[in-house]
């Protein structure tokens, strides 16, 4: 199982409830090996749930947007990031 930290380097359970939670309740940041999910205030109105990819040392950071309603997107796209994006 990876092991998850929020951005005070608190571990997180590894489940969709707990990064969920994580995210719109605590510190609004949960990292993994190479990637990370997180909340992005556009405007007062507008957030972003945002998947970043290190995919390796030379490779340039993939990113990934999402509505703040489409987090089970977002999870998917963090926990089985598709090949050759």
């Amino acid at each position: 199982m990876v092991k998850l930290i929020n951005k005070n380097g608190i571990e997180v359970h590894n489940s969709a409830k707990h990064v969920f939670e994580e995210l719109m309740r605590g510190s609004g940041c949960v990292m993994a090996d190479k990637t990370s999910i997180f909340m992005e205030n556009e405007s007062f109105h507008e957030k972003y749930i945002v998947v970043s990819r290190i995919p390796d040392s030379k490779g340039p950071v993939l990113t990934k947007k999402f509505g703040s309603s489409h987090f089970k997107d977002a999870w998917e796209v963090f926990t089985h990031w598709p090949e050759g994006n």
